[in-house]
């Protein structure tokens, strides 16, 4: 408790006696008040026993109206209360996933249900039903009841329910869920000969910078948003060392409209040594952009974009993951047709912007020498038993990911 001096509209002074208190319905600080009007330890006592009185009085009330929401709260309103709340700590691409999910919830489970006669029997024979009606994947049932998790979560927080009814419904994937997932795993992942026609294909495109992204992404394993958001500003030629900063935000937007995020994650920012053939990818790619951006200053076009980006589009626009995407789904579907007759053997991969990370990293994993923390500092990924207490920027050891992505290119033929 505090005291506050105060002064009537007549000009006679009192006190006030002030405190804070937790509202158990939103969490937040308010403030709770008495005046009293001798400056007393008898009235100051006096006051606090008053300003205590009142507090708890509000507390009663507030309790008392939270076991009633509590009693009457359907999943719906449950629903939208933890989605109102959660959409303000996430990206807006998160978001916008996390909504597909939403709705696939809806039609889980009603939202007319009351929360408190939601039990763990309840949600496994939902999760079954609705498995068995749209053939849903192992995956798609995961997403789902990560989701679930969440909003149980949330009225646990809020003391709407004692225990999460969705944290003990486990999702087991099948035989068939488990083969299917590791087939569409294995697709996306390429050996060194098949990143070597990949190569090559690239060689034959129109742009460039497809190629040279490509380079890039083995070379560092950055996430294609990472790459989207580098500017020369990034680069340091010097030290042979790029800084990843920020990550391009572009999905559902045009192209004016891009904008810069953070990293994925707080492990996203960090400072990463560069092998020669990343660093010519580079060079090349800034040459190309000063030639081109000369070329539309004197002839102007309106479909042309002035940007900062390091990989761009032909017409000047960041490349994003959707149009680096659009580059690789025609070549997966030219080689599916013409790769066992121009390299010899069948093409079954379906290559995505993402493949670049894992064959960055599988490349690092295959030396022993290597630290997995060292792996995990160098792409950014966030886990605490292998992450904490190192910083995020570049250390010495980086000497040999940087050998080791050096001998991969080696062997597959990408020259400086």
């Amino acid at each position: 408790m505090h005291i506050e001096k105060k002064t009537h509209a007549d000009g006679s002074c009192y006190n006030l006696a002030v405190e804070s208190y937790i509202d158990p319905l939103t969490q937040k600080r308010k403030r709770c008040s008495v005046s009293f009007n001798l400056n007393t330890a008898r009235a100051k006592a006096q006051a606090r026993r008053e300003l205590n009185e009142k507090i708890t009085g509000i507390l009663e009330e507030r309790e008392s109206s939270q076991a009633e929401i509590a009693e009457n709260l359907t999943f719906g309103k449950l629903k939208q209360q933890w989605l109102d709340e959660w959409s303000a700590t996430v990206k807006p691409q998160t978001m916008e996933r996390e909504k597909v999910l939403v709705r696939r919830v809806s039609a889980l489970i009603s939202d007319d249900i009351l929360v408190k006669k939601i039990t763990p029997l309840l949600i496994r024979q939902c999760i079954d039903n609705y498995q068995e009606t749209y053939q849903s994947t192992f995956t798609t049932m995961q997403h789902i009841k990560s989701t679930l998790n969440k909003i149980f979560d949330f009225a646990v927080l809020y003391n709407y329910l004692s225990f999460s009814p969705a944290r003990v419904v486990k999702v087991h994937a099948s035989v068939n869920d488990k083969i299917e997932k590791k087939e569409r795993l294995e697709r996306k992942f390429l050996n060194a000969r098949e990143v070597q026609v990949l190569i090559k294909e690239l060689q034959n495109r129109r742009n460039p910078a497809y190629l040279d992204l490509t380079l890039f992404l083995i070379g560092t394993g950055c996430r294609i948003g990472e790459a989207g958001a580098l500017t020369a500003e990034n680069i340091d030629f010097d030290r042979k060392t790029v800084s990843i900063q920020a990550s391009l935000q572009s999905t559902n937007l045009r192209v004016k409209n891009y904008y810069l995020d953070t990293t994925k994650t707080s492990a996203g920012e960090r400072i990463e040594a560069l092998p020669d053939f990343a660093i010519s990818a580079l060079k090349r790619c800034l040459e190309r952009n000063k030639l081109m951006d000369d070329a539309h200053r004197d002839n102007p076009s309106d479909a042309f974009t002035f940007s900062k980006s390091i990989f761009r589009t032909e017409y000047g626009s960041p490349i994003t993951s959707h149009s680096f995407r659009e580059v690789l789904g025609r070549i997966n579907r030219d080689l599916e047709i013409n790769c066992q007759q121009r390299y010899g053997f069948k093409w079954t991969k379906n290559v995505v912007p993402h493949s670049f990370r894992h064959i960055h990293v599988s490349i690092l994993r295959a030396d022993p020498s290597i630290p997995l923390k060292e792996v995990q500092q160098r792409v950014g990924h966030l886990e605490e038993e292998t992450t904490a207490g190192y910083t995020h920027l570049m250390n010495k050891s980086q000497k040999k990911s940087v050998e080791a992505v050096d001998r991969f290119a080696s062997q597959v033929g990408i020259l400086d």
